[in-house]
């Protein structure tokens, strides 16, 4: 019977995300150097659960705390998350910088596979953004 719990409590909770602390190295679609210092994972409030999970980064000398967005669906009274990726968000003057890990789940790697970098100026229009691909822990 207590196998059977445990068994049922396996399967049910979703498995967590991986991400490493460390320098996660990729590249631009141009070919160009790029990085994210991971700083560690968390759970707020101690509870170990998908939507309390976050991720704590450093891409272009900011700092994101990144959650695994929520997932709402009024329509059909049902709240999940996309396990499939990290976001976080800064405020800045006139804006907003923001990051998105993207994350594969496959028995070759589970973990992140790339970022996007976005910082929007919403006074003046001016946007960049980096798009990061086959990222790496190294060691």
């Amino acid at each position: 019977m207590k196998f059977a719990l445990a068994l049922s409590l396996l399967v049910s909770v979703p498995a967590l995300a991986h991400v490493e602390e460390g320098r996660y190295v990729g590249h631009t679609p141009d070919g160009k150097a790029c990085e994210m210092i991971s700083q560690g994972m968390s759970f707020e409030k101690g509870m170990h659960h998908p939507l309390t999970e976050r991720v704590t980064a450093v891409v272009n000398g900011v700092t994101f705390v990144a959650g695994h967005p929520a997932v709402i669906d009024a329509a059909s009274a049902t709240a999940s998350f996309n396990h499939d990726m990290f976001q976080g968000v800064v405020a800045i003057a006139g804006g907003a910088q923001a990051l998105q890990i993207d994350m594969v789940h496959t028995p070759e790697k589970e973990g992140p596979s790339g970022f996007t970098f976005i910082e929007n100026n919403w006074k003046t229009g001016a946007k960049t953004s980096i798009v990061c691909q086959d990222i790496e822990l190294v060691p």
